[in-house]
């Protein structure tokens, strides 16, 4: 049956929409549609909008490209738009929503009013940004996909994974914590940041360095084969450029005292970069976001 002939399932939106997609084959439907749009301004307003919207997606469609900044915004925006709902609301929840139904969440809480036409660009830029960086059957972190060897981010992931498999081993080992700052100030010459963490025991550190600038990185575990570390570096690495963090990173960091991200390799580990005073921390962990925000906001000195 034809639009145009039974409009009580559809409101006076999807009559617009459905005006300007040429689907309504009722004159006098279309009459009616016309009318209102020329005696309500307000409306009239939304279907210039929409009909805007829809001329500017045709027309653009075949040239849309998705540059890695626009990607990185889009993904920074759903992360931080999840965790300051949890923040705000102290939730803790027992599965972390997949990436659509944060989407959905978002676009249902966020964007209502908003044309569906112009909805549409914006999840074509997010679905392009997933075939554009996805390299596997997870999305991985842009900034790791970008980061170069000088990334505190890059190396983070990479140290954790030699630790993981046994090619570093601490260079002390001890759950002492003063003995690990001191070791930190006579080999890297900065002051370590050597926190208690719940249910996790401190077992060592390595100190090292890269192209002169000295780091340092911890390494607590459970207990049950699972692994926290944290990497560490002075804050002036990054302001004399000797290694590299995101603006966008440290922009989140100021605002929000820590940016935490996960899909940052294919076993899907958490990372969290956060200042602590004059020192650069970047940790590493299997654990789930939201499983190490809770751990996170226990670390304590």
């Amino acid at each position: 049956m034809p639009m145009g002939l039974n409009t009580t399932s559809f409101n006076i939106d999807e009559l617009i929409t459905s005006y300007i997609d040429n689907q309504i084959s009722d004159q006098e439907l279309r009459s009616q549609i016309e009318g209102m749009l020329k005696s309500d301004s307000k409306l009239n307003a939304k279907y210039e909008s929409e009909l805007l919207t829809k001329n500017l997606l045709s027309s653009r469609l075949t040239e849309i490209d998705v540059p890695q900044t626009t990607y990185n915004r889009i993904i920074s925006s759903i992360d931080n738009l999840v965790m300051k709902e949890k923040l705000n609301n102290q939730i803790v929840h027992t599965e972390y929503p997949s990436f659509w139904e944060t989407l959905k969440d978002a676009v249902s809480k966020k964007f209502i009013g908003i044309p569906r036409y112009a909805f549409a660009l914006v999840a074509i830029f997010v679905i392009g940004g997933l075939f554009v960086f996805s390299g596997s059957k997870k999305a991985k972190n842009p900034y790791i996909l970008a980061g170069t060897e000088k990334s505190i981010m890059v190396q983070a992931v990479n140290s954790f994974h030699k630790i993981l498999s046994g090619d570093v081993k601490p260079q002390l080992s001890t759950s002492n914590a003063a003995e690990i700052e001191k070791y930190v100030m006579d080999k890297s010459h900065f002051d370590a940041y050597v926190p208690q963490i719940e249910d996790y025991q401190l077992t060592g550190v390595v100190c090292n360095e890269y192209n002169g600038q000295e780091l340092a990185h911890l390494i607590y575990t459970n207990g049950h084969d699972d692994i926290l570390y944290i990497y560490q570096t002075p804050v002036t690495a990054v302001q004399k450029n000797n290694l590299d963090l995101p603006q966008d990173v440290q922009n989140e960091i100021v605002k929000a005292k820590f940016y935490m991200c996960d899909e940052v390799d294919d076993n899907n580990c958490t990372l969290t970069l956060w200042f602590k005073e004059d020192v650069v921390c970047a940790s590493m962990t299997t654990m789930p976001k939201t499983e190490m925000y809770t751990t996170f906001a226990r670390f304590n000195k």
